[in-house]
């Protein structure tokens, strides 16, 4: 009888290790997970928000002079040219403390998301010219920045003024306010501001007509009355 001689399968040893190894190395249950995890990752954090870098508020002056944005928006305090005509745009000066910088890039950038009817044109959006093929990104941050850097000068520590009751949030305690100048202090526009107390807020409901004191400092609501 003729002897078999056993002979390794060397290929089919090699296969069968690396699938092992890799087996041990990284379990189904493993990948899956690290496949969940990267898509974790890739996708924004729960809290996020858009966030501008920093911007030069003396640069964005520079910058606001450039564009000419003085012929429709009047700076008190500043030394612009005088807006030609009725302006077609909101006093300036005291927004600074009302909005995050990037509700100043907002309004640059997509001028129409948020705009009292006064300043709309015909076709219901605003006014204001587009910049976006002109303005670099780093102008429209250093323009953003010169905004928010706006406040009120030399004026008391409270203002008053007489307005309509346009809604009432009671739970971010705040009330929408369609109100005419406060002298010295803010243009006739509609604003959302911030009650000192939830007790301003009682018994107001749409509509009504009020005359209210605002902290000048904190642009806050210290007192409001029915008329």
């Amino acid at each position: 009888m003729k002897q078999r001689t056993s002979m390794p399968r060397t290929g089919t040893c090699i296969v069968f290790s690396a699938l092992l190894s890799f087996a041990l190395v990284v379990p189904p249950r493993a990948a899956e997970k690290q496949g969940q995890q990267a898509a974790v990752e890739m996708h924004h954090p729960e809290a996020w928000q858009f966030r501008l870098p920093k911007g030069y508020p003396a640069k964005g002056r520079e910058v606001y002079k450039k564009f000419e944005c003085y012929s429709c928006h009047e700076v008190r305090g500043e030394n612009f040219p005088a807006p030609e005509g009725d302006a077609v745009g909101p006093e300036l000066s005291q927004m600074g403390p009302l909005h995050p910088v990037e509700y100043f890039t907002e309004s640059i950038v997509n001028p129409s998301v948020l705009v009292e009817k006064r300043y709309r044109g015909p076709d219901g959006k605003s006014k204001m010219p587009s910049f976006n093929e002109d303005m670099t990104v780093q102008e429209l941050i250093d323009l953003s920045a010169y905004l928010a850097s706006l406040k009120p000068k030399e004026i008391s520590r409270t203002a008053t003024g007489e307005g309509k009751v346009v809604a009432v949030v009671a739970d971010s305690q705040q009330v929408l306010l369609e109100h005419g100048e406060i002298k010295g202090f803010m243009g006739a526009m509609t604003m959302g501001y911030r009650v000192e107390s939830p007790k301003l807020l009682q018994g107001l409901k749409p509509g009504d007509r009020v005359r209210f004191t605002i902290n000048t400092d904190t642009s806050a609501i210290i007192q409001i009355v029915k008329e």
